[in-house]
Parts: structure tokens; C-alpha cells; sequence
């Protein structure tokens, strides 16, 4: 989160920054734009007019366990349970206002299932199995919340050039009892057997943040459904590396949680395809760039297939 927080006011031109305390806030035009609150136990973002239902807002808790990311009047409220990664939405009602403008469908919920394609175990010839990282799909799964988009369309509004940002909350569960640590001699992550003791191991997963901005092509076409034209995108995603921890938990109710960075690649983009009428959409992205950096761990590349609820 604090690579988050490094981000948005780095990306604040020409700005008066001052902090007081654990508050620290960022001033353009003497409007204050950007506020940061650190109290120990939680980091407290805001950027824009919170009084007015605008902006950004977010908050997480010292495990990161639970973040709360409000986007105008929407509340996205993104927590670990005993059964994964979670997230609920509550929204202030609005009358909504239709207009003939290009409507882009990037910001929202998504959700998928992550597998594992191009698989290369090189590195873990020797003692290891062959599906030593092999997911369970079923529980390998990712929540997106795409919190911001812009279009740039053409005259008649039949397709556009689309842009945004969002965050992106991964889990890769493996199939297998094991974790992963990270080997300071070898210089890379190596795959750990978890041990039973008294009672056997009910799941395993690895779980990585992402900050996500996309370039995408959309198109509306012809083909209606009640008031929805079906609509085509596609083009490329580009993420940037928020943080990581692996999580395993016993049939008993123990568990055990270690953050780290695990050679993740800090940056990385996606190719991606959708399909979808009015606020629903059925998508596929496949990131060209490996999880892990190069000989710092297996040479593998997720792929994601899920739906996503824009305009939510």
C-alpha cells in the first residue's frame, strides 16, 4: 500500500505538499487534491472531493486483510475470509441520466478464474514434481475493481479509444500442500512441502495486488438487445505491482500469513478480449509478461477468463 500511496503523489504535478503529524496532504491551486492519513494501524487515502461523493478512497488495515475503496458513491469492500478473497459493493442511489454519448465499458466489477499457460519448471527439474505449481482453478480466483475510465470516440460515436485505472486482486491457489519462500542462496522462490502436524492442510494460495491502467479498441456494433448494442474490445492492460503475500490455513482453523515480494515482475501487461451487451461482459486476459522475474522463479504466464459487471 505504501507503493500505492508513492504512486499518487508522484503523479501529482506542480503541487504544495505539506504533512502534520501522520497526515500528509497534497495542494494544486490551493484545492486540496490528495490526503494521506497513517495512524498505525491503517493507511487512509483520499483523493479528490469525498464531502461532494467524489474521487477516490482508500483504506487498509495494517494485514491488509481488508480495504475499503470508495470511487464516487460506490464502496467496494475487498476482505479475506476463510474462503478467499471477497468483495461487496454498496452504491448510493442516483437517478440515472441517459445521453447519446459513447458509453465505455472499463470501469466496474470483474471476476475470473486464474490458470497457469507456458508453463516452464526448468529451474525445479531436481527433486521436484512436474505440477509442483499446478492452481486449483476453483479457488485461484481474481477480483478487479476498474474505478476509472476515459474515451476518446469518433464522430458518431460507434467505437473509441478507452483508458482508466483500477486495482486488481489475484490469488493463485495451489493444487498441491505447498507454499513458496524465498531461497537467498539460489536467489530465487522455491517450492516448500507444508507440514501436517496435526492436521492436514485445507489450502495454500499466493496472493498479489496490482494498480491497472488499459489501452483498449472498443467498438459498438449493430446488434441490439432490448436497448444494448453488443459491444467488442480488445488491446492491452498494463499493471504495476502493488505487493504480495502467501497464505496457507489447516483444517483446525490455523493459518499462517508472509509477506513478501517473491521476485514478482513489478511490471507487466495483459492482452485482453471482451464481448458484451449493456452492463455485462464475458473477457479473457492473458499476460505476456511471466509472474515471476526472469530466473528468479518458474517461467509461467497467468490467464484469466472471468465476466465483468461495467457501470455498476
Amino acid at each position: 500500500m505504501k507503493q500505492l500511496i508513492t504512486f499518487i503523489l508522484c503523479s501529482i504535478l506542480a503541487a504544495t505538499i505539506w504533512a502534520q503529524a501522520d497526515t500528509t496532504k497534497v495542494d494544486v491551486m490551493k484545492k486540496n487534491v490528495v490526503t494521506v492519513i497513517e495512524n498505525g494501524d491503517n493507511v487512509h487515502v483520499v483523493v479528490g472531493d469525498k464531502d461532494r461523493g467524489k474521487g477516490v478512497e482508500v483504506i487498509t488495515d495494517e494485514w491488509g486483510d481488508t480495504t475499503h475503496v470508495r470511487v464516487g458513491r460506490r464502496t467496494f469492500k475487498v476482505f479475506e475470509g476463510s474462503n478467499g478473497t471477497h468483495v461487496k459493493v454498496e452504491k448510493e442511489h442516483k437517478t440515472q441520466k441517459w445521453s447519446g454519448k459513447f458509453n465505455p465499458h472499463w470501469a466496474g466489477l470483474e471476476v475470473g478464474m486464474n490458470n497457469f499457460l507456458n508453463s516452464d519448471y526448468s529451474l525445479y527439474q531436481n527433486g521436484y514434481p512436474n505440477d509442483i505449481f499446478e492452481l486449483n482453478p476453483g479457488k485461484s480466483l481474481t477480483w478487479n475493481i476498474n474505478f476509472m475510465e476515459f474515451a476518446f470516440k469518433n464522430e458518431k460515436k460507434t467505437f473509441g479509444l478507452v483508458t482508466g485505472m483500477g486495482f486488481s486482486f489475484n490469488d493463485y491457489a495451489f493444487d498441491l500442500p505447498v507454499t513458496i519462500e524465498k531461497d537467498i542462496e539460489k536467489g530465487r522462490i522455491i517450492p516448500v512441502n507444508i507440514p501436517d502436524g496435526n492436521s492436514s492442510v485445507k489450502k495454500s494460495k499466493l496472493h498479489v495486488n496490482y494498480i491497472t491502467a488499459p489501452l483498449l479498441l472498443e467498438i459498438k456494433t449493430p446488434l441490439r438487445m432490448g436497448s444494448s448494442n453488443l459491444y467488442l474490445a480488445g488491446g492491452a492492460i498494463g499493471s504495476l505491482y502493488l505487493g504480495s503475500h502467501t497464505k496457507y490455513k489447516f483444517h483446525d482453523g490455523n493459518k499462517n500469513k508472509a509477506k513478501s515480494n517473491y521476485h514478482i515482475s513489478q511490471l507487466k501487461y495483459d492482452l485482453t478480449g471482451r464481448i458484451g451487451f449493456g452492463d455485462f461482459c464475458v473477457f479473457a486476459n492473458y499476460s505476456m509478461t511471466p509472474l515471476f522475474k526472469e530466473g528468479k522463479g518458474p517461467k509461467i504466464h497467468p490467464l484469466l477468463i472471468g465476466i465483468s459487471f461495467p457501470n455498476i
